[in-house]
């Protein structure tokens, strides 16, 4: 009842806008929408995944798991009238997509680069001038890689943010969203694909396109705090802004390599285990927030890894500061 009243309201209110050729198309589609999570079946994808990690029984019944819990997800967008929402119509998919798998994961990606390049500069500046035993001489100069370190943190999530706010505000001054910040992002025009496999575009939180944006920007801020915090790891450990660069471009390629590599050997548990490596939150930018297919193992994996590689990197940076000083106090 909820969605057919759903229904009449977007009818009503297409209908009175003036008609313009797009107008028309969005209003044909409108007519024919439906509540597509009404019955929608999980277990197609369910089956899809768990034949592909078949030689794992413990990723097949991780997959079962993750599925049985996003037929719930599709049962409550179905009560709350989600995929009524018109979101941008017939151009949802497209605009979506351009959005947050091309333009957003250039401006994170620029995010990252940067902000790892400038923590690596910023802890061997004395290295390169060959004046770290002159400044960790005295106590107060021991303590000035952790100030380097934290100005280094805080460098690279405000250029994110000034990047994310530069590069989305002519974005949105070129498109207008006035009349879509309050539409679901799981409308029955999204959606995403994968393995040749198109499904709703179906989250584990109830999102609309405003929240969904703002959860992307966050997420996107911690996950460059997640690789600059990595780089301040490289840097205090090797003292060399080369070879620390190097190694951490290994790191970062590696993981990802070392995934790939896990799957085509079929050892599924060890691949499921490797998605909390940043670089393969980076991979699923355009999904976010979504069940992810074979690169997420549970819900919110994109969530819990960039949180758990933030622990990590951050108590990592704690122990090689303190490493770090005691050798300078040695020499």
């Amino acid at each position: 009842m909820r969605c057919m009243n759903s229904r009449k309201l977007v009818l009503v209110g297409l209908e009175r806008l003036p008609r313009t050729e797009y107008g028309d198309l969005v209003l044909s589609a409108a007519r024919e929408m439906t509540d597509i999570f009404e019955d929608y079946d999980t277990r197609d994808l369910a089956g899809l995944y768990e034949g592909v990690v078949k030689d794992s029984p413990a990723a097949v019944r991780l997959m079962s798991w993750k599925y049985t819990l996003l037929a719930e997800r599709a049962a409550h967008l179905s009560g709350t009238g989600a995929a009524m929402d018109l979101y941008a119509g017939p151009v949802t998919h497209d605009a979506h997509q351009f959005l947050y798998d091309t333009l957003f994961r250039a401006v994170v990606t620029e995010s990252l680069l940067v902000g790892m390049l400038s923590m690596l500069y910023l802890l061997g500046f004395e290295g390169q001038r060959r004046t770290v035993s002159l400044i960790c001489a005295s106590r107060s100069g021991r303590k000035l890689y952790g100030k380097k370190v934290l100005a280094g943190l805080t460098a690279a999530v405000f250029l994110y943010i000034l990047l994310a706010a530069v590069t989305l505000g002519v974005y949105f001054c070129l498109w207008d969203y006035g009349g879509v910040w309050g539409g679901s992002v799981s409308s029955q025009f999204n959606y995403l694909t994968d393995m040749l496999f198109r499904r709703p575009f179906l989250t584990w939180g109830d999102f609309t396109v405003g929240g969904y944006l703002a959860a992307e920007l966050t997420l996107g801020a911690l996950l460059t705090a997640d690789f600059a915090l990595l780089a301040a790891v490289c840097g205090l450990l090797l003292r060399n802004v080369y070879a620390s660069a190097l190694v951490l471009a290994v790191v970062c390629f590696g993981g990802v390599g070392l995934t790939a590599m896990l799957a085509q050997m079929g050892l599924w548990c060890g691949y499921f285990a490797s998605l909390v490596h940043p670089a393969c939150v980076w991979l699923g930018i355009g999904g976010w927030f979504t069940e992810l297919g074979l690169s997420g193992a549970a819900p919110w994996q994109e969530t819990v890894s960039t949180g758990l590689d933030l622990l990590a990197f951050g108590l990592g940076t704690a122990l090689s500061l303190r490493l770090f000083r005691r050798k300078d106090i040695v020499t």
